[in-house]
């Protein structure tokens, strides 16, 4: 009996963790604002030294350079992960820009905080929206 219980307490757990999570990210600020830009480029410069961040972003907004290959499999959005395989990372104030290398070879990425979708400071949700 007491693993049933215990069953019910580790699914109602799952369960609220998710139902959390998933309003945290429906609170999360829009990307655009002012405060979550400076949250953006604070969290870009530790990402270079500490732990991975998440970027999901527009390929087609106004600014965002990229290769064009990459653009022609990601035509709407699109996810990189700073953590290991980047270099060259500048921030400024309304972009950031970094070299974040694909097979092997690096490519240029120009992104303009205001065609970030969502921002992931390794699993926490920072911003999200533009």
């Amino acid at each position: 009996m007491q693993t049933a219980t215990t069953r019910k307490a580790g699914i109602l757990f799952a369960v609220l963790a998710t139902m959390f999570a998933a309003s945290r990210a429906v609170a999360a600020e829009p990307c655009s604002t002012t405060p979550a830009r400076f949250n953006i480029a604070e969290t870009l410069w530790h990402a270079a030294e500490e732990h991975p961040v998440h970027v999901t972003f527009t390929t087609r907004t106004e600014g965002v350079k990229m290769p064009g290959y990459l653009l022609e499999k990601y035509p709407n959005e699109m996810t990189v992960v700073l953590q290991y395989e980047f270099g060259k990372l500048t921030v400024k104030d309304d972009r950031f820009e970094v070299l974040v290398w694909f097979k092997g070879y690096p490519e240029r990425f120009v992104v303009p905080f205001n065609a970030i979708k969502a921002f992931y400071d390794r699993t926490e949700l920072k911003c999200s929206g533009s």
